[in-house]
């Protein structure tokens, strides 16, 4: 396929949630989101912080929600894209963050895998966070787009939150018409104390109340980082993969059941990859 791009917004002030952003393309790869901007102070913005610029990105097609995802949930997930859809995530996010000096460049890359082909509207919206310890945030969009159709349906990227306990709880992770191709997992608690905890020790997949898949934290794949980054570890610490790309699951009526290891009853974002 003959790759072309297209700029939605190129270096445009970034201080509150962008309007609803038109692509007008028919058979779009992906979205490609750049955040660039400033310290304002001598105190460097942490990567937690980064990646969090936005609260969600979100795409529509023909007013129907496809995609929906928390910024920093995005920027982990791409660490296992480029292994899931390595010709639409072909690397891993680019940062860079400041040195602690007033007025240097931070910046950072991610990648919304999308691969639609439509003829009807196509949106995409950022709701805005920003980021402590800087200043004129800047925002680059860009679709890449090719010459021939998809055969399948657009890849959706849907999350739901929901607090642990105990004994197993069930949560809804039900896409209409779609597999499920991979699982991200956060936990808010991870073992990392005398006492160990976990907010999600255990996790089973329920296709029609049938017990397709079950797995412990300590089992699933984390995503692959340079284990020497430690700022960057300290992230994807939080965080659990499952590939079900071989393999995938009907999301026609899918729940998911989690439960903590010991007595941890916070949240638990799953954010599930469907095609």
């Amino acid at each position: 396929m003959m790759r072309r791009t297209k700029l939605l917004k190129n270096l445009a002030s970034y201080t509150a949630s962008t309007e609803s952003i038109k692509a007008n393309a028919q058979n779009i790869v992906a979205l490609r989101i750049a955040y660039d901007c400033l310290e304002n102070t001598t105190t460097a913005p942490t990567l937690a912080n980064l990646i969090a610029h936005s609260s969600a990105v979100k795409m529509t097609v023909n007013g129907e929600i496809e995609t929906l995802v928390r910024h920093d949930d995005l920027f982990v997930l791409n660490f296992v894209l480029k292994n899931l859809f390595p010709d639409l995530v072909p690397q891993p996010p680019y940062y860079l963050l400041g040195t602690g000096t007033d007025n240097t460049q931070t910046y950072l890359k991610t990648i919304l895998p999308v691969k639609v082909t439509t003829d009807k509207e196509v949106l995409f919206n950022l709701d805005y966070t920003g980021v402590t310890s800087t200043d004129t945030p800047l925002l680059v969009l860009e679709i890449v787009y090719g010459d021939k159709p998809f055969p399948n349906k657009p890849i959706a990227i849907r999350y739901i939150t929901m607090n642990t306990a105990t004994s197993f709880t069930e949560g809804d992770i039900s896409v209409a018409g779609k597999k499920l191709v991979g699982l991200l997992v956060f936990s808010t608690t991870i073992t990392e104390v005398t006492t160990p905890d976990v907010s999600c020790s255990e996790l089973k997949l329920l296709v029609k109340r049938e017990e397709k898949l079950h797995t412990s934290w300590l089992t699933m794949d984390t995503p692959q980082v340079d284990v020497e980054d430690t700022v960057l570890e300290a992230i994807i610490d939080s965080y659990r993969y499952l590939d079900l790309k071989d393999d995938p699951i009907p999301a026609d009526d899918l729940k998911v059941a989690i439960k903590s290891r010991a007595s941890a009853t916070d949240a638990v974002r799953l954010i599930g990859v469907y095609a």
